[in-house]
């Protein structure tokens, strides 16, 4: 994806979709859960070759929540 579709993925509704295609929710949904959790999410992409997305959480000692 090009740098000015990056700069507003994890917003909520935007969406490159049609409509009807989608509400573009997903990845605003998945960074406010990652954020909450303590962690963070990177992403990579190169236009006409693929996005790479890296979720990170913090490691916890707590065992099974």
């Amino acid at each position: 994806m090009d740098r000015k579709t990056m700069q507003h993925i994890y917003e909520p509704f935007f969406t490159t979709k049609g409509v009807g295609k989608g509400t573009g929710l997903g990845l605003a949904m998945v960074y406010s859960i990652i954020k909450n959790h303590c962690g963070f999410v990177s992403c990579n992409s190169e236009l006409g070759k693929g996005t790479i997305f890296k979720i990170y959480l913090p490691a916890t000692s707590q065992g099974n929540l």
